[in-house]
């Protein structure tokens, strides 16, 4: 199909129906779900950047008559799609509903006050009654109607539960500000007291434990090794035996150095984030790496495969250069076939939470005496791109695990990265869940809540996706990254501000904090109010003690209230954690003890399988 040749109108969204086809230009989000039809005919490629609903920064090869999904983003070709599904049926509406059900199924928190209250206040009455009447009875003084009614009177003053209504909401209140200026956006009160209960963490893998920016990591040359010849570069740039070789830039110093300049250079107008990459890393190393008197032709982008390009130079020779998976790069659809160091370095990348990546060669001569595409290559290198961990990973988990919370991790990514990643942060691989659609992620959140009865407490989820948004409403508290999606930071109950991990520490640090000040401006509230109630009641009086009058008891009721504030206030003094030292000083609010394994169910406890797919 000629997509250049068609006729084509500009149409509101709203005008969207199943069945129509719409051409999508390079670089533009794809506005509804669909199936791709064809690509424009000056682009051998079609890839499409899903991160927004996978999570995963890797864009996802396309051929014709493979599902397209609203909200993704066309890179490299024009597209020719045919609607499936518009509004409420799309993918990205299905997450949106799953969303808001989550966030309507969350229990609303009873306030300890209120449960207090509840007691204190019928206990306060009947006791006012009981201290009218005893007065009454027993006091034979003329003024004793007088006596009685005003020592119920303060009995009912000084055991006014005003400290009790103010212990919560002021602790909150400076809670939420002092959150604030460590960069933390909490959403109200009850996610201060849910935080401060939480002992299970789980992270997103992809930007949110690591950067979601791939970077060149391992460079691997093969050369050496190659069973046609040996290659070994000399200080003049020469080489013996092997024309590959000779004559090459002058800045090139090592074979490292050389496979990684035809892998740019093959890899020079590609858009993919792997070849963005490997490109990136030739421009720090050198800047401008292809000299004047070497000539590029012959491009091409092959989806699910790689690119190849054809590079010649006066006194270099003739070559074509591949850049992608095993078959792609060997020049075979064979799959069977094997490269022993090469297979084994791409494993050991994997190992490590990198992706690997072929470099062939081939000369124009054997290319032309092959006289086949098929025509086998030679593998002169394995490239790992990595998605670099942030910095603060490490320390985060680290400082999670003292306070005895048990981190976890999922992701869509492939399990041998999850699981390299995971131990090189400190997760423990039985803790880790690869492979997973959003709708798994929120699965995992439901088992690991319903652990709660066996000791497994609460259940935060960390994420920055729109893949994330689920788990984060579905969690007893979602705390979502600053620079992660609009669609997650709705959905969660903290935002971090400053899209820093340690933040995350910061959140449970502060949340058991204030939990412990409300606590203690109860057990003040209510000693104070225990205390003053003998007085009040003048049970003291036979004994020559005092009788408190309703003004000094309005007076202490009163002290009550201005020193449960004042205790609240003190919040503002807060300092956070030191997350990189270790200190014995934290004793109260963090805890001591190692989080305790709690199994998931039967066949639970490393992959979690989502339930039902969203398409």
């Amino acid at each position: 199909i000629q997509i250049g040749a068609l006729t084509t109108q500009e149409v509101d969204i709203h005008e969207i129906t199943e069945g129509d086809y719409l051409v999508v230009p390079p670089g533009s989000r794809i506005p509804t779900d669909g199936i791709l039809i064809a690509t424009s005919e000056s682009s051998n490629g079609c890839f499409v950047d899903e991160s927004a609903l996978s999570g995963e920064p890797f864009p996802v090869a396309k051929k014709a008559g493979d599902l397209l999904f609203g909200s993704t983003v066309n890179q490299l070709s024009t597209m020719l799609i045919k609607v499936t599904a518009t509004g409420s049926g799309t993918v990205l509406a299905k997450i949106v509903r799953l969303v808001e059900e989550a966030q309507t199924r969350k229990a609303p928190i009873q306030a300890q006050a209120d449960a207090i209250a509840c007691v204190f206040a019928p206990i306060v009455l009947t006791l006012a009654t009981i201290t009218f009447f005893a007065w009454l009875c027993w006091n034979k003084q003329e003024d004793r109607f007088f006596a009685a009614f005003t020592s119920g009177i303060a009995v009912i003053v000084v055991a006014c539960p005003c400290a009790l209504g103010l212990a919560t909401p002021t602790a909150v209140m400076v809670g939420t500000g002092v959150g604030a200026l460590n960069g933390l956006l909490i959403k109200g009160g009850a996610v201060l007291e849910s935080a401060h209960g939480v002992k299970v963490v789980i992270f997103d893998k992809t930007g949110t434990v690591t950067t979601g920016r791939a970077v060149l990591g391992k460079v691997t040359e093969l050369m050496t090794t190659c069973t046609t010849t040996t290659t070994t570069l000399t200080q003049n740039n020469k080489t013996q035996n092997d024309p590959l070789g000779d004559n090459v830039p002058s800045f090139i110093k090592d074979n490292s150095e050389l496979v990684l300049w035809l892998a740019a250079c093959a890899e020079l107008n590609s858009e993919h984030p792997l070849a963005t990459a490997i490109v990136n890393a030739a421009r720090s190393k050198w800047g401008s790496f292809l000299p004047k008197d070497v000539r590029l032709t012959e491009q091409s982008i092959v989806p699910g495969s790689g690119v190849s390009c054809r590079m010649q130079k006066q006194g270099w020779g003739d070559w074509h250069v591949r850049v992608g998976n095993k078959e792609w790069a060997h020049g075979t659809r064979d799959d069977t076939i094997t490269d022993g160091q090469a297979e084994e370095e791409i494993r050991t990348l994997r190992l490590n939470g990198q992706v690997g990546v072929y470099v062939s060669v081939l000369s124009n001569k054997e290319l032309q005496a092959c006289n086949n595409d098929e025509c086998p290559r030679r593998v002169v290198a394995v490239l790992g791109i990595a998605d670099p961990i942030q910095s603060e990973a490490r320390s985060t988990i680290r400082a999670l695990k003292k306070m005895g919370v048990e981190p976890w991790m999922c992701t869509g990514d492939h399990e041998l990265t999850a699981i390299a990643v995971a131990e090189e942060i400190g997760i423990h691989p039985n803790h880790v869940c690869a492979g997973i659609k959003p709708e798994g992620k929120a699965d995992l959140v439901t088992r690991l809540q319903r652990r709660r009865n066996k000791g497994g407490g609460r259940v935060a989820m960390v994420g920055d996706g729109i893949n994330d948004s689920i788990a984060l409403a579905r969690a007893d508290v979602g705390i979502a990254i600053g620079a992660g999606t609009e669609i997650a930071v709705e959905a969660a109950d903290i935002v971090l501000v400053r899209s820093n991990l340690h933040d995350v520490v910061v959140a449970l640090h502060l949340s058991r904090a204030v939990f412990f000040r409300i606590r203690l401006n109860f057990v003040w509230a209510l000693g104070y109010n225990l205390l003053a109630l003998p007085f009040a009641a003048g049970i003291l009086c036979p004994f020559g003690g005092p009788h408190l009058a309703p003004a000094y008891a309005g007076l202490m009721m009163a002290f009550s209230s201005v020193s449960v504030v004042t205790s609240s206030l003190l919040l503002r003094t807060y300092s956070k954690p030191n997350i990189d030292e270790t200190t014995s000083s934290w004793t109260g609010l963090w805890s001591r003890k190692r989080p305790r394994h709690v199994p998931l169910e039967q066949h639970d406890e490393h992959v979690v399988y989502p339930p039902t797919e969203l398409i």
